[in-house]
C-alpha cells in the first residue's frame, strides 16, 4: 500500500481482530505497522456509537505513525461489560500473542463518553498515559495521576463550557488543548464541523505523547 503525503510514515495492517483472554472471546478492530518490530500499544475505547468508520479511521491514522492500536467492540455480544472487556483486551495486548506491542508501553485513547471508564481503568492498570478526545463525564470525575492529554472543541455542543472547565480542573495534572471553531466531533469525519487540520493536530499530538518512533 502506497503512503500519500500526510498519511504517516508506516505501511499498516488493519481490519477485524479476535481478542482472546482465557476462555473469553471479543471482537474488535486492529491497526498496526505492517513490518517487523514492536510498537507502543494503544487501547482505543470507542464512545456510545461503537466501532464506527470514524473510530477505525483514528486507529489507522495512529498506526501509520508507529502505534499498534486495538479497539474492542464494547457493544458486541449482548449486554456491554465495559470494564471486564477493557481488562481482557489489555491482558491480550500484554501477552505473548501480540509481539508487535512493545512491552510496558500501552496507552489509552478514549472518545467522548468513554472518558469516565478510561480514567477509572487507567488508574487501576499500568498504562503509559491516556488521551481523552472530547471527554464527557456524566458523574464525578475519578481521581487520576496518570499522564494525560486532553482535547476539546470550543464550540462543543455536548459539553458546555462549565463542564469542560470542571474536567480540566479535576484532571489538572494533564495538558489540555482547546480548539476554536470546532465542536464535539474533533476527529469524527461524519460531523458537519469536522476540520481535517484539527484532526491531524490531534493525531500528531497523540503520536508524540505516546512516544511513537520512525520506522
Amino acid at each position: 500500500m502506497a503512503l500519500l503525503k500526510g498519511e504517516g510514515t508506516h505501511q499498516i495492517l488493519y481490519g477485524g481482530a479476535d481478542i482472546f483472554s482465557g476462555l473469553r472471546h471479543l471482537r474488535g478492530y486492529l491497526a498496526r505497522p505492517d513490518h517487523a518490530g514492536s510498537f507502543p500499544g494503544i487501547l482505543l475505547i470507542h464512545g456510545s456509537d461503537a466501532l464506527t468508520s470514524s473510530v477505525k479511521s483514528v486507529a489507522r491514522r495512529l498506526a501509520r505513525n508507529g502505534l499498534a492500536v486495538v479497539g474492542p467492540d464494547l457493544n458486541g455480544g449482548g449486554r456491554p461489560r465495559v470494564m471486564s472487556n477493557l481488562v481482557d483486551t489489555f491482558q491480550w495486548m500484554s501477552s505473548a500473542h501480540t509481539p508487535w506491542v512493545r512491552p510496558g508501553s500501552i496507552g489509552v485513547v478514549a472518545l467522548g463518553p468513554a472518558a469516565e471508564a478510561a480514567v477509572r481503568f487507567a488508574g487501576e492498570h499500568d498504562v503509559s498515559g491516556m488521551a481523552l478526545i472530547s471527554p464527557v463525564f456524566d458523574g464525578a470525575i475519578p481521581a487520576s495521576s496518570v499522564p494525560l492529554l486532553g482535547f476539546y472543541g470550543k464550540e462543543d455542543e455536548l459539553v458546555p463550557a462549565d463542564k469542560r472547565q470542571a474536567a480540566q480542573q479535576d484532571l489538572a495534572h494533564g495538558e489540555w488543548i482547546l480548539y476554536g471553531g470546532v465542536g464535539h466531533g474533533l476527529v469524527d469525519e461524519s460531523t458537519e464541523d469536522y476540520r481535517w487540520e484539527v484532526a491531524e493536530d490531534v493525531i500528531d499530538r497523540m503520536v508524540e505523547f505516546f512516544g511513537a518512533r520512525e520506522p
